[in-house]
């Protein structure tokens, strides 16, 4: 296991350092690289996956989520339950290739697709993903006065940070906002109220990266094209966009995309 800490000359020199002559290959996420540095990974000799969304079609193989199909499920569960004003919580200015970026286009198709405008004061820019980021967020967005009835946040923790800022200031969950996040990670389970989310299939992702990979070692000198592979995603309703209940509470999985 290799940090790269999302800086682009140590992805790339992790590719070509001693460390790569004790393995048979490689796991590749990257953060700083993108569409345009393709070409660069074309002469790696060790069989790789790529993880993530900043690389498509490349040169290897790659698996990730359906962040543009999931998120445009997200937004569209809120617009079924009478939402108009809808905020997403964790865009990147100027983000195109990048969770962020997919994520706010999943956004942008549900209003479309609904016949609802696009408003940019709606769309709520944050530095990390965390819960301090979501929480400094929503108290940018409510000092503001933008008025809004429902919340997307790219991911579960922008969605807890900003569920407590919204609750200090008075505001209820489901009743005034409804709030749904990304990931599923474990606390959405136990908040108050239970927080609805987007299982994105990590653990398909896991087992398909590794199947791939293993295919590749096991077969060097396959003539292959590289494969791309998008998990399937789960909708997970619970109570922070629905009324409390035996049901609600567990969490009612909804498969978008067998």
């Amino acid at each position: 296991i290799e940090q790269s800490g999302g800086n682009r000359e140590r992805e790339l020199s992790l590719l070509r350092g001693p460390g790569m002559q004790m393995v048979d290959g490689i796991l590749y996420s990257v953060l700083a690289l993108g569409e345009d540095d393709a070409h660069l990974l074309t002469d790696v000799p060790i069989p790789m996956v790529l993880l993530g969304e900043r690389i498509f079609h490349g040169p290897a193989d790659h698996v990730t989520m359906r962040n543009v199909e999931a998120s445009k499920t997200a937004t569209e569960h809120l617009l079924s339950i009478g939402r108009r004003r809808v905020v997403a919580l964790g865009a990147h200015r100027g983000e195109v290739i990048g969770s962020a970026g997919l994520r706010l286009d999943g956004y942008r198709e549900a209003l479309e697709n609904a016949g609802i405008a696009y408003d940019d004061a709606l769309v709520c820019e944050v530095g990390g993903w965390f819960r301090s980021g979501g929480a400094e967020g929503m108290r940018t967005l409510l000092a503001s006065g933008t008025s809004f009835d429902g919340v997307v946040a790219f991911n579960d923790s922008l969605a807890l940070g900003a569920m407590r800022v919204m609750q200090e200031a008075g505001l209820q969950i489901p009743d005034d906002v409804a709030v749904i996040g990304f990931d599923d990670i474990d606390e959405t389970r136990y908040t108050l109220p239970t927080l609805s989310t987007i299982n994105p299939g990590r653990d398909e992702i896991a087992e398909v990266a590794l199947r791939f990979l293993m295919e590749r070692i096991a077969h060097p000198g396959a003539l292959v094209a590289p494969r791309e592979h998008l998990s399937a995603y789960h909708l997970i309703r619970r109570e922070s966009t629905t009324v409390a209940g035996a049901q609600a509470s567990q969490g009612a999985r909804i498969l978008v995309n067998p």
